[in-house]
């Protein structure tokens, strides 16, 4: 069986991440091609990377989204030709990660459309209970 050293795995596990060629010859302080010789060599598939146009399409949210969640430093895409790319693997994990943004403060249900840090019924409490406890369990 081919075995394969610790770094070539941390490599490969990098670059399906999205990471750069440049990107991966600065981690490991190897030139650009010598690591895409080595990933030639020993990476079973290659990574395929898509534009955030199509990212976006393919999961139905607006592109405003993906955009704050890489200028936040959540999402790591790469920029190779100067169109912003994420990996299949970014992609499986954007889904999870907009949905725990998109919850509720207090109470971590789905916020509606047009609520920016509370549900609807949360912030009818908020205001309801203005200068009283968050909780409606602590008492009115």
């Amino acid at each position: 069986m081919n075995r394969v050293s610790p770094d070539t795995e941390l490599l490969i596990s990098e670059r399906n991440k999205g990471r750069s060629l440049r990107q991966l010859g600065q981690m490991f302080g190897i030139s650009h091609e010598l690591v895409r010789q080595i990933l030639a060599k020993h990476s079973p598939v290659r990574v395929k990377l898509l534009p955030e146009s199509m990212v976006a399409a393919r999961l139905g949210y607006p592109i405003g989204w993906l955009v704050q969640l890489k200028e936040a430093g959540i999402t790591n895409p790469t920029k190779p030709g100067g169109r912003w790319l994420y990996s299949e693997e970014q992609v499986k994990q954007i889904p999870s990660i907009i949905a725990k943004m998109r919850s509720c403060e207090r109470c971590g249900r789905p916020r509606e459309p047009g609520c920016r840090r509370f549900c609807r019924e949360c912030s009818q409490y908020r205001r309801k209970h203005y200068y009283r406890s968050f909780s409606p369990e602590e008492g009115d």
